[in-house]
């Protein structure tokens, strides 16, 4: 609610100066127009034109970043996992480069922590998740391994393609 009352006011301040400098009629800054003459000027059009320009700007900011930041902690989380146990997955068909694989962890984990910092959660809670996506992996790939399955061992190889190339590129 204060983010809409702060977004409405700078609108409304902004439309205000564009009113007084650009739009206004001679005169207007010398005398102060009644009230009657502030209707017929705008005055009601400029505050609605600022609540239709902040209100969804406020609404969207207040609901959309944080989602975005819940949805990247989660994902860089899982490819941390991914990549980190990478060494308990044998068998694998394809080679990939070690320091790209210790690059992308690294970055999982900054953008781990930073997604945790902008949801107000404590580093132990994302240390925390990076190590249970970590031991999830290992416990599977290393099942995956003593298995022997072929297909299941190639998908989830491409997962670990598809983690490098989101984490080297950006997401």
């Amino acid at each position: 609610m204060v983010k809409a009352a702060q977004w409405l006011f700078c609108f409304y301040l902004m439309l205000k100066l564009i009113q007084y400098f650009v739009v206004a009629q001679p005169g207007f800054r010398n005398v102060e127009p009644s009230f009657r003459e502030k209707l017929l000027r705008g005055e009601p059009i400029v505050f609605i034109v600022a609540c239709a320009i902040s209100v969804p700007i406020a609404l969207w900011s207040s609901w959309y970043i944080p989602r975005a930041y819940q949805r990247s902690l989660e994902h860089s989380a899982d490819c941390y996992g991914k990549l980190g146990a990478l060494i308990h997955l044998r068998d694998v068909e394809t080679e990939f480069d070690a320091l790209q694989v210790f690059r992308s962890v690294r970055t999982a984990r900054q953008i781990v922590s930073h997604s945790a910092q902008s949801l107000e959660l404590a580093p132990e809670d994302a240390n925390r998740l990076m190590a249970d996506k970590l031991r999830l992996y290992r416990q599977r790939y290393s099942t995956l391994t003593r298995q022997g399955d072929r297909r299941e061992i190639r998908a989830h190889a491409a997962a670990i393609k598809r983690c490098l190339r989101e984490l080297a590129f950006g997401f």
